[in-house]
């Protein structure tokens, strides 16, 4: 007795199921975790981006955008050197990335003066600091403090 052809197709069919059939789990495997991954991060592309502050709302100059935010900067920089006694020599915009305004100034006068100016710059809120700065000599008798004003602002 002579098997037909299809029941030896069958047949192997059959076997190449049996052989084949964790290899194809598998890999249809891998490839609903890939789905999945591809879903999840196409999701997270839509979301709008989080601007996380840089410091607590209080401490930020509350400024719509960074050219008001450097001016409150220079306010206070002309208030504190007018109260002081202090020469505001030269200031000039300092580009900075988004959320932090810079001014770069040049200040000189008494060394009390001029280091009571910069303690009271850092001290009062919203935050200040001084990032880069120098205190040298100057002529006749004073000191001059150069450096960086940094502010954050929201």
């Amino acid at each position: 007795m002579t098997l037909p052809p299809i029941a030896i197709g069958a047949a192997l069919g059959a076997a190449a199921l049996l052989v084949l059939s964790p290899t194809v789990s598998d890999a249809l495997e891998t490839l609903r975790a890939a789905r999945t991954a591809h879903t999840r991060l196409a999701a997270e592309a839509q979301r709008p981006d989080v601007v996380t502050p840089i410091v607590a709302p209080a401490a930020a100059i509350p400024a719509a955008d960074e050219a008001a935010a450097r001016a409150a900067v220079l306010t206070r920089v002309n208030r504190l050197s007018k109260a002081g006694g202090i020469l505001v020599e030269t200031v000039g915009a300092v580009p900075m990335p988004h959320g932090v305004a810079a001014v770069r100034l040049r200040a000189s006068g008494a060394e009390k003066a001029v280091l009571a100016f910069a303690d009271a710059l850092e001290r009062e809120r919203p935050l200040m600091r001084l990032r880069s700065w120098r205190v040298e000599p100057a002529a006749g008798g004073g000191v001059r403090l150069s450096g960086e004003v940094v502010a954050p602002w929201q």
